[in-house]
């Protein structure tokens, strides 16, 4: 891919390239060029309209009629041939809920909302703790590591895994099939070998059939887990054996992939500056205001698509019915129509517009309150016994490419 840059005279639809690392790590200046020009411009990589301020990417999120959502998040197009034909008809490539528009998004997200209501995310603190205790077991057995792949990677994935219910025994398969379904999305456009794409498409494949087996133990022998409860949505709210298998992938993607990335975009910030990481071990009730600021300054999905219902003009472009846009969250939460010094990170900012890190409407995260727990349980666990933390020496973060998740390579630290 070309290098990003931050010249003027590169046009926006060129210097805005998600599959650059460059571009990725150190954004601001292209986005800041795109929110100052307020307009729209189409992003050819991306094959989107792409939207960058405030004000007109939550004017988006309000209208779904206009601008729909249905298979959002399908990335057939993304895939080689020999992908596809190897996943015939086995893996929805429809998307899971972000995906979905009403009257189907009402009645999908209806099976998820008794397993994400504030009593219910609260009976869970315990276990986070517990499983937080155990990962920093683990990292006390040394002097560095790699935060990243060894407490906010490995942290969510065993929440989501433990509220589904999943047995030990899946958990090598769903380990290989949550991380390669992110990374295949991007393997045709970044080079992949082939032969290397399709071992991520039987990984993915593998994990989908052992979802579908345990969805069908648990239809007849139902157990107090998420995975019974989409189980009995065939019966209590007519799903079909593909929503079902989309439910469990979704979550992963959203409760863990998502996550991940967060608490460690969150965690380097704490750590970049000493004095921050301080305060939050001097008080740790300060925990929420960091991950709050971590949204809005670094949200881990950085923008997100919809589709026009219909010929619409849209900030003086026209866009025909079927094209895509891309909503830049991270552009919109550092816009400074809204925000002051809106590039900084800073938890002193006093009630401001609410960040879209979890989106906005009928397609708001569902899972935002077990986010917020998850996350400030991870801070005062690792703050409490791991208070020495700091980066290590030469440390500077690297961003991945990807077409809207925003998160390091690694986070290298020492104590």
């Amino acid at each position: 891919m070309a290098v990003q840059t931050t010249d003027e005279n590169i046009p926006l639809e060129s210097a805005f390239n998600p599959f650059d690392t460059v571009f990725m790590t150190d954004p601001d200046a292209v986005l800041a060029r795109a929110r100052n020009e307020g307009t729209a411009f189409f992003s050819p990589i991306l094959g989107a309209w792409i939207i960058t301020r405030y004000d007109d990417v939550v004017s988006v999120l309000r209208d779904p009629e206009l601008f729909c959502s249905k298979e959002i998040l399908s990335i057939t197009e993304l895939l080689s041939p020999e992908v596809i034909d190897f996943f015939g008809d086995e893996i929805p490539m429809e998307g899971t809920l972000i995906g979905v528009d009403p009257p189907d998004h009402t009645r999908l997200r209806g099976v998820m909302e008794s397993s994400f209501t504030a009593s219910s995310v609260a009976s869970h603190e315990a276990m986070i703790r517990y499983a937080c205790g155990e990962l920093v077991d683990g990292l006390e057995r040394g002097t560095s590591a790699d935060l990243l792949s060894q407490f906010s990677y490995p942290l969510p994935l065993r929440v989501v895994a433990l509220l589904l219910g999943m047995p030990k025994k899946a958990m090598p398969s769903l380990r290989r099939g949550v991380k390669d379904w992110p990374e295949l999305a991007i393997a045709l456009l970044m080079g992949v070998p082939l032969d290397e794409q399709l071992t991520m498409a039987h990984n993915i494949l593998e994990m989908h059939r052992m979802v579908s087996r345990l969805i069908e133990e648990r239809y007849v022998r139902p157990q107090n887990d998420l995975l019974t409860i989409i189980a009995k949505g065939r019966d209590e709210f007519s799903l079909s054996e593909r929503e079902m298998l989309s439910l469990v992938p979704g979550l992963f993607l959203a409760g863990h992939e998502t996550l991940a990335h967060e608490l460690t975009n969150v965690l380097w910030r704490l750590l970049s500056v000493p004095e921050r990481w301080r305060a939050l071990v001097e008080d740790p009730s300060l925990a929420p205001q960091f991950f709050d600021e971590a949204l809005r300054c670094d949200p881990s999905v950085y923008g997100m698509w919809r589709i026009a219902t219909r010929d619409t003009v849209l900030l003086g472009q026209s866009v025909r019915a079927g094209q895509k846009l891309f909503l830049v969250y991270l552009a919109a939460n550092r816009d400074e129509r809204h925000y002051v010094d809106a590039t900084s990170f800073s938890i002193e900012r006093g009630r401001v517009a609410p960040n879209l890190a979890f989106g906005r409407g009928i397609h708001h995260c569902i899972g935002a309150p077990l986010a917020r727990l998850e996350a400030r349980v991870a801070l005062e666990v690792l703050s409490s016994r791991l208070p020495g933390l700091r980066l290590a020496e030469g440390f500077t973060p690297t961003y991945q490419p990807h077409p809207f998740l925003r998160g390091m390579a690694e986070l290298s630290v020492t104590w």
